[in-house]
């Protein structure tokens, strides 16, 4: 007998241990499993990419390079979009639903309603679908698509080694942070990306597994690439030098990146409203609206030589085709002559290093200055509206990238236009489409820290930091008033979801804990043996915790089911066990006074679904109710409808 219960000691001390070791989120399975996932997520890359480049190489490209000399290549080009996008509108509606649209919204939808939950085909299918939209002149980004595919391989990786949903969510946003970094060169963006975006929370317990997974991505992607350590858009040598004359300029620029975000979103969703109205099958919507943009794109180009004569094609796609970083690249170099920049001269390489490819700028005397305005005004009606085409018509890809277009062509058109009208006053005009950036990218997706670290870090440049904060804020501030849901939560709330988090969770603000908790509290002794923790679990089936106390009638901590099920798993004898055992010590608590927008983060904190609720301090603890995850839930849900 005394052997057995040797043994039995023995295997509740080894579970014991292990237990204590993996309860934490930043667990090593975890990252483990992070590691892998960032290592995955920038092959990923890689291979999108390349599938990217060939299928335009082969697709529009040639047809573009041919178009110069014959009219049958133009008629191709026109084309081409609407094939690409009938492909792409049957095969995810064939394979994976999910895979249609940009993305980001499904990731998030599923670690708020799914918990993280994933099916392993939506990757292999977003990989083929959006580099078939994108390859093929759809004009999209490749950034959701990525994110969505490092989320989908984190989800996967979670289920084959049966996390729990709270760890299982935390893969999910380090490998949606893993395909921002491996995508931008940005591991800090790809960090707060996964944290302000996808996960709605800067939990500390997250944070591990998504640095660890967007450090690796873009080594990895770096590595396998071929494409250097250099920032995305590293071409640039401007700084703010605290000339205070041009603020008013950025704060009047950032008012309007926040309407035109604004206008970016609503035009996005209502193109698809009328859409599905208008035309009633997928293919119709596919192939008209892949004409359309087609035919804009062309057109673009057709017309661009009679309106602005001494701008030269330098791209090898049309600019509005595709990512549209070419027209990017094109919007950063743009330098008014009569403001010369006496820093590093551009036409040395990144750090004396070789192998970085230059691009000379672009000086623009007032006369290039109207020419080049010419060539930018149109990009900023026409690419959100491809955008919102592409979308609607059942097309792949991400709204970051045309974001960033958008932003750009916005803010070297204001730029031109400043310093044509009070050149004493303005910036030169790629110093705004550096900023422009920066504040559309806030303004659409609400995430302002995202925002402003993705284009420090895309640009390499930390010197006119100031005004990037400055254009960001205020736009982010104009499309939030105007509209509380950034372009990611629209998309879920059309569909009837709702998540409690960002605005929404300002009606938890106003709740006390005393007001939901439950006052007669079950409780357990610290010497009770397993049979009666069990007897008090099943009389109350709807708590999940139970409260431990020691002999002064104090609180220990709590025992939690899995702790349960796990010692009943273990095959231990059931009278040899206590409560003291196989308590989770010192769990949060919370005071009755705490609102339950606080609560909900401690929740979150220790992966717990139930926290005991204490009054007085040290020696005078005395608790008095117990706190259900899903009774805040179930309140948050009331006040939402209340509300409505």
């Amino acid at each position: 007998m005394a052997e057995k219960t040797e043994q039995n000691q023995s295997k509740l001390n080894s579970w014991s241990s292990m237990r204590d070791r993996f309860v934490p989120s930043g667990t090593p399975l975890t990252i483990s499993l992070s590691c892998l996932i960032g290592v995955a997520a920038g092959y990923g890359a890689v291979i999108f990419n390349m599938l990217i480049a060939s299928i335009g190489k082969f697709s529009v490209q040639q047809a573009y390079a041919m178009a110069v000399s014959t009219w049958t290549f133009w008629l191709l080009l026109a084309v081409t979009p609407a094939i690409g996008l009938f492909l792409v509108a049957w095969m995810t509606r064939r394979f994976a639903r999910e895979a249609q649209g940009h993305g980001v919204p499904e990731v998030i939808s599923a670690v708020a309603h799914e918990d993280g939950v994933i099916r392993p085909r939506v990757a292999f299918v977003k990989v083929l679908a959006s580099a078939l939209c994108i390859g093929t002149g759809g004009s999209v980004g490749r950034e959701g698509p990525i994110v969505q595919i490092g989320a989908a391989l984190g989800s996967l990786a979670g289920q084959v080694f049966n996390l729990s949903p709270r760890h299982l969510t935390i893969l999910v946003a380090a490998g949606a942070g893993a395909g921002i970094s491996a995508t931008f060169n940005a591991p800090l963006a790809g960090v707060m990306f996964a944290s302000e975006i996808i996960l709605g929370s800067f939990a500390v317990e997250s944070l591990a597994p998504i640095v660890v997974a967007c450090v690796l991505a873009q080594v990895i992607h770096v590595q396998a690439s071929g494409a250097g350590w250099w920032p995305a858009f590293g071409e640039l040598k401007y700084q703010f030098l605290g000339d205070w004359g041009q603020l008013p300029s950025y704060i009047m620029f950032g008012m309007l990146c926040g309407l035109v975000a604004v206008s970016f979103t609503k035009m996005l969703y209502r193109c698809e409203d009328i859409a599905e109205q208008k035309l009633k099958s997928w293919w119709q919507r596919a192939l008209l609206l892949g004409l359309v943009v087609g035919i804009v794109g062309v057109g673009y180009e057709l017309v661009l030589p009679r309106v602005a004569p001494a701008v030269d094609r330098q791209v090898k796609t049309p600019a509005l085709f595709g990512v549209g970083y070419d027209v990017v690249h094109r919007a950063l170099r743009m330098q008014n002559e009569l403001k010369p920049v006496e820093l590093q001269d551009t036409k040395q390489t990144a750090a004396g290093e070789a192998g970085k490819p230059v691009n000379e700028e672009i000086a623009l005397d007032k006369r290039r200055m109207r020419v080049q305005l010419f060539w930018f005004l149109p990009l900023i009606f026409l690419k959100p509206i491809l955008t919102s085409l592409t979308l609607a018509g059942g097309g792949s890809g991400g709204i970051f990238a045309p974001s960033l277009f958008l932003g750009a062509s916005l803010g070297t058109s204001f730029g031109l236009i400043c310093n044509l009208l009070f050149p004493q006053f303005s910036a030169n005009p790629g110093v705004y489409a550096i900023v422009g950036m920066g504040a559309v990218v806030a303004g659409t997706t609400h995430g302002l820290l995202s925002a402003i670290l993705i284009v420090y870090e895309m640009t390499g440049d930390y010197r006119i930091i100031l005004p990037i904060m400055i254009a960001a804020g205020l736009s982010s501030w104009v499309a939030r008033y105007i509209d509380p849901e950034s372009i990611y939560m629209k998309k879920l709330s059309r569909r009837g979801e709702t998540l409690a988090r960002g605005l929404d969770m300002q009606s938890l603000e106003h709740v006390r804990v005393r007001d939901v908790m439950i006052r007669n509290v079950p409780t357990v002794s610290y010497a009770d043996t397993l049979e009666q923790i069990i007897r008090v679990a099943r009389a109350n089936l709807h708590i999940e915790s139970f409260p431990v106390m020691d002999a002064d009638n104090k609180l220990i901590g709590i025992i939690r089911a899995e702790d349960l099920h796990r010692v009943l798993d273990a095959d231990l004898e059931p009278n040899l066990v206590n409560a003291e055992d196989i308590v989770m010590k010192s769990p949060l608590s919370v005071s009755p006074e705490l609102n339950l927008l606080e609560a909900m983060r401690d929740f979150g904190s220790r992966d717990i679904e139930t926290l005991p609720v204490e009054t007085g301090t040290g020696s005078a603890r005395r608790l008095v109710g117990l706190l259900l995850r899903a009774d805040v839930l179930s309140r948050y849900r009331r006040e939402m409808l209340q509300s409505r």
